[in-house]
């Protein structure tokens, strides 16, 4: 009896062992000096990554013959299954093809025995075939013709054409699936291409499947890629991989999953992976359940689940796991964390957010809308006193109609009166999209015991004020919902596609501020154009055309993450090789004299200026609304960045909450809609400070149409300006002497607009073109602080410098330029071809300033002249 009771424990520990999974890594993120790091085992480490994509190979076949040969080694074995496939290239043109080939090496076995086509089409419909092969093939078509050098041999033809709507379908020919090959065989590859173009040529070997395994390829840039951040140090690795969704019942083949992850653990032993998972349902799933996919006001689409479905959020959450499960299972001590991806470009923003067709119209979506409702609402004399309609009630709500969405009867703003309906299903749309994310950043803890990151794409309150319809479409607007969860390390977004070019600033889309402040770690994922990137991918426009120049952009990104503490990974997004040069990498080795003192002593990010931004006021901008959002909050970014002075970007709930109090400047791009109790909050909070309010602050506060309201917020009387006033406000000589120099204007009519009403002439920094005041300054009675008024929807650097100056801050330079500092760390990108001037902070003491990737000391004394070109970038230390 004894010796059992002795033997229970050891055998409770075997079982344990045995049956769970086992985390060999830690990778989580941690705040240290209030400065939230990825930490591996606990160790606070640098937060650059690589993103690339596996199986992307490009062979380069130039105008006229081409001899083609390569060879490949097979990743797995399949002995009857396999499938070899050629791609072209979204391009038109002609090409043809001969002599195909595929031999093992050592054993002589013919994979493909010579293939010619002088038979005409029989032998090419003997052992091959194209997809797609219905009226979705828009571009190609296949026929045999006389090769060029021979007339009495054959050659396949292939003959590629525009799409008549743009959309290229994935077109390709491919061997019938009876070919076999053997993992860790070397296979030799050749034939004979003719085109009529410069054009890329892809070759790879699949098991097909509900997943295509890819069994092998031409040698790709994606390995190369991995290699040179490897030899950088960079060891964490992003990349899309394949998750399997089985029927109920079936058993999950993770083989292409786990294949992908051996390809890149061979290249990098070291890696740290950090997979990208697609949460889109499969086509079984969708016809099982038909309510539950996204129908929009034109009807539903092929792409889209509804996330205000419970059935989708737990069948996805249990899928997610098990997928988790087993690559923890298979791979753990090479597994950062996971990327669960879904919705518009894989981003968590509802598809089609850039078009003008609203949703969600499905049945789920319709009957999760009434159980939000009656969540929201105590009782239906609630709902029906908040709507102002007698006949309101949550059981048999319908979502807006597309006609009163489409609607903008009150100008930019909603009506409270009559539009509250759209407002609180603006609400839902939010609360829905974050809940999802939420849901499966849950499933990726708890799978991953607690082990792992988890990382979201989410939060970009500042880049969907571009949206013609209203930022709301977006379902982005429920960030502090998504920050309260513990189980999100990271938020990330590409770099805005808003002045993100050379001599430009690359903004943030969020409130990045605000995340960091929630212990969430910022990523910015830098997909910049560099010189050798090809293709019409967003950001293509600002693409530049030598190495120099790219690796000043890479410099300015890298500068600003250092600034303020974000993560990033450098990404290959067309897959060919955007970063495919040493050359990049020894910058990044470079920039570890920069990264590696805020990894061991990291600085807090305390910015002067704060740029404020409300998630509950953009439920209330109507479509077309963006005539104001756009240049103030999208496009404002950018006059942030060229102010001379230090800013962050903050949710306003943080500086009511008291957790942004080292600013002397707040200005609040859109506190429209602010009850009463925030505006008592936000005021204490920023007392003797100066508040800078912008367009209609407080306007929507008590439910209706409120100058009193604005009145509260900000001390000023105002009135409405007649609607056929030009949003336009020309400096008084005040402003002048403040430094707004020239005219402040947005080019779309704004309505309504604001005037103050009760301003004294030297309160009035700029008029409107009768003479009202559209800009005015008033000092606090009894206190130190400052309010402002900016009723045009746009600011100017000179504007916030003068500004910051009248707060008592001190610009870093008052040249043009874009700069992003942090105490002693100083980053200035060129803006134009001169000098600027930098100005010592008092932080620096005596210190001479330095160049932190070459040690060489710059400058001395308290301002220091640095001669640049354009897009030229300088990391500087004092």
């Amino acid at each position: 009896m004894n010796a059992r009771r002795a033997l229970a424990p050891l055998f409770l520990l075997c079982t344990v062992l045995a049956t769970s999974p086992i985390a060999a890594l830690d990778v989580r993120v941690q705040t240290k000096n209030d400065v939230p790091l990825i930490h591996v085992d606990g160790k606070p480490v640098r937060g650059r990554m690589f993103f690339g994509i596996p199986g992307r190979s490009e062979i380069a076949i130039h105008k006229g013959e081409n001899q083609v040969s390569f060879r490949f080694e097979a990743i797995e074995t399949e002995t009857s299954h396999a499938t070899m496939h050629l791609r072209f290239g979204q391009q038109p043109g002609t090409i043809l093809l001969d002599d195909i080939r595929v031999v093992e090496e050592g054993s002589g076995r013919e994979v493909i025995p010579l293939c010619t086509f002088d038979n005409g089409m029989a032998d090419f419909q003997r052992d091959w075939t194209h997809w797609p092969t219905d009226a979705t093939n828009t571009v190609g078509r296949i026929d045999v013709v006389p090769r060029p050098d021979e007339d009495n041999r054959g050659a396949l033809q292939v003959q590629l054409s525009k799409p008549a709507g743009g959309k290229w379908p994935d077109f390709h020919i491919y061997h019938h699936a009876n070919l076999s090959l053997e993992k860790g065989r070397t296979y030799r590859v050749t034939c004979r291409v003719w085109s009529d173009t410069e054009r890329a040529l892809s070759i790879a070997f699949y098991r097909p499947g509900a997943v295509f395994l890819q069994l092998g390829m031409a040698p790709g840039v994606f390995e190369d890629q991995v290699a040179l951040a490897r030899d950088a140090g960079v060891d964490f690795v992003s990349l899309p991989v394949p998750m399997p969704w089985p029927r109920p019942g079936e058993e999950p083949d993770y083989s292409a999953t786990d294949a992908v992850c051996r390809n890149v653990i061979k290249v990098n032993p070291k890696v740290l992976l950090l997979p990208r998972v697609g949460m889109e349902p499969p086509k079984w799933w969708k016809e099982q359940y038909p309510d539950h996919v996204m129908v929009w006001e034109d009807g539903p689409q092929p792409q889209g689940v509804s996330v205000a479905s419970a059935q989708y959020r737990k069948d996805a959450a249990a899928t997610l796991a098990a997928f988790v499960r087993h690559l923890e299972k298979e791979f753990g001590k090479n597994v950062a964390g996971y990327h669960p991806c879904g919705h518009n470009t894989g981003e968590w923003f509802y598809r089609r957010t850039w078009e003008r067709k609203y949703t969600d119209y499905s049945p789920v979506a319709r009957d999760a809308w009434r159980e939000w409702l009656r969540k929201q609402y105590r009782s239906e004399a609630d709902l029906r006193a908040a709507w102002r309609d007698e006949k309101a009630s949550s059981d048999n709500a319908e979502p807006p109609t597309p006609d009163q969405r489409h609607a903008n009867p009150g100008g930019i703003l909603r009506l409270p009166e009559t539009e509250r309906p759209i407002v609180d299903y603006n609400r839902f749309q939010q609360e829905a999209m974050a809940d999802c994310v939420v849901d499966l950043a849950r499933a990726v803890r708890e799978a991953s015991e607690g082990h792992k990151l988890s990382v979201f794409f989410y939060g970009y309150v500042f880049e969907f004020t571009a949206a013609y319809t209203g930022p709301a479409i977006s379902g982005h607007y429920g960030l502090r919902r998504v920050l309260s969860s513990p189980d999100i390390d990271i938020l990330c977004s590409p770099i805005s596609y808003c002045d993100r070019g050379l001599g430009q600033s690359a903004p943030a889309m969020t409130a990045a501020e605000s995340v960091m402040l929630a212990g969430k770690l910022w990523l910015y994922e830098d997909d910049t154009a560099t010189y050798l990137s090809s293709g019409n991918f967003p950001g293509h426009t600002e693409r530049v055309d030598t190495f120099e120049g790219s690796n000043n952009q890479l410099l300015r990104n890298v500068g600003q993450e250092a600034c303020r503490n974000f993560a990033t990974w450098w990404m290959d997004l067309g897959g060919t090789g955007w970063f495919n040069d040493r050359r990049f990498w020894d910058s990044m080795r470079a920039l570890e004299a920069l990264d590696e003192p805020l990894v061991s002593k990291p600085q807090a990010f305390l910015p002067p200026v704060a740029a404020v931004v409300d998630e509950d006021s953009m439920m209330w901008v109507a479509e077309s609304g963006f005539r104001v959002t756009r240049p103030l909050l999208y496009e404002g970014r950018g006059v942030f960045a060229r102010a001379g002075v230090p800013f962050g970007q903050y949710l306003l709930d943080d500086v009511a909450g008291g957790r942004v109090d080292r600013a002397g400047v707040f200005v609040f791009l859109n506190a429209w809609h602010v009850d009463a109790a925030t505006r008592q909050k936000l005021l204490e909070q920023t007392r003797n400070k100066l508040r800078v309010w912008c367009y209609a602050p407080g306007f929507l506060g008590s439910g209706r149409d409120d100058l009193e309201g604005m009145r509260q917020l900000t001390g000023f009387s105002f009135r409405r300006m007649p609607e056929d006033t030009a949003p336009a406000a020309t400096p008084t000589a005040a402003g002048r002497q403040l430094g707004l120099e020239d005219e402040l204007s947005v080019k779309n009519p704004v309505a309504p607009l604001f005037a103050v009403a009760d301003a004294r002439p030297d309160e009035v920094l700029a008029t409107y073109a009768d003479g009202s005041p559209a800009i005015a300054i008033r000092k606090d009675a009894g206190g130190a602080g400052a309010s402002v008024f900016v009723g045009v929807p746009n600011l100017s650097p000179p504007l916030l410098r003068g500004l910051a100056k009248r707060a008592g801050i001190a610009p870093y330079t008052e040249d043009e330029c874009v700069l992003y500092a942090n105490g002693p760390l100083v980053v200035v990108h060129a803006t134009h071809d001169g000098p600027v001037r930098l100005n010592r902070p008092q932080s620096a003491g005596d210190a001479p300033l330095r160049n932190v990737l070459t040690g060489e000391v710059v400058g001395a004394g308290p301002a220091v002249d640095l001669e640049l070109r354009l897009g030229d970038t300088r990391i500087l230390r004092w």
